[in-house]
């Protein structure tokens, strides 16, 4: 059994089902400007901030526009999106209020902006769940390093081993597991990414009907087997 007195959940594809609009973003963006997508793009840009990745879409196709531009358009997209139609994973809220009634430490960490995070979390009444939000570009670096997981867990006053990281990208959790997080694992539907987990995570798990099955109560946190 392991004791996790913190818990640093991932946003997109994770909290909530929205993997497939920022491809979908990408696509519309490129395609109003006579580009073709390519399918590649998605696990280029998935760790990377969107800043980052807005310059790197500049770059890699000659574009005019500035990285800021470059990311208003496609933020805008995607805005209507995150206001009305996308919808949190199934038993997120259930977990969430498990987690936050056993007093651990919940939090959210991202690639995405703070506006869209909000919106997101907001529009499926969840936002109140979380001791605080914070995003790739508040620490300046993506979910290559370890740098955004640090600091959530200096937040809780946690130690890495006795903090969960919770994600859907293989690559983030690996970036978390190897700095000695606690990582969780769970099935976006996107892309064959579950397969991939099972190299880089504690423990994975279908949804979160699964993993809150897997927990139990604890002095100064929960416990869940491995």
């Amino acid at each position: 059994m392991k004791l996790l007195k913190g818990f640093i959940f991932d946003i997109d594809g994770t909290l909530v089902d929205s993997m497939g609009v920022w491809s979908e973003a990408d696509r519309i963006f490129l395609e109003r400007r006579g580009i073709a997508y390519e399918p590649e793009l998605t696990m280029k840009l998935k760790s990377m901030t969107l800043s980052t990745s807005a310059g790197y879409l500049g770059q890699l196709y000659g574009l005019p526009e500035s990285a800021e531009d470059i990311l208003s358009e496609i933020t805008d997209i995607v805005r209507g999106k995150y206001a009305n139609e996308i919808k949190a994973m199934p038993y997120t809220k259930e977990l969430l209020t498990y987690l936050k009634e056993s007093g651990v430490g919940i939090c959210a960490a991202t690639a995405n902006s703070h506006e869209l995070s909000d919106l997101v979390l907001g529009a499926n009444d969840i936002s109140d769940m979380f001791d605080f939000i914070l995003t790739t570009d508040d620490v300046g670096s993506g979910k290559d390093r370890p740098d955004l997981f640090r600091v959530c867990a200096d937040r809780f006053g946690t130690d890495r081993e006795n903090t969960a990281v919770v994600e859907d990208s293989p690559h983030s959790a690996q970036t978390a597991r190897e700095d000695g997080f606690f990582t969780i694992g769970v099935d976006s539907g996107h892309y064959g990414d579950f397969d991939a987990l099972a190299d880089h995570c504690d423990v994975r798990f279908k949804h979160f009907g699964e993993l809150l099955g897997a927990f139990s109560g604890a002095d100064g946190g929960v416990l869940i087997g491995i």
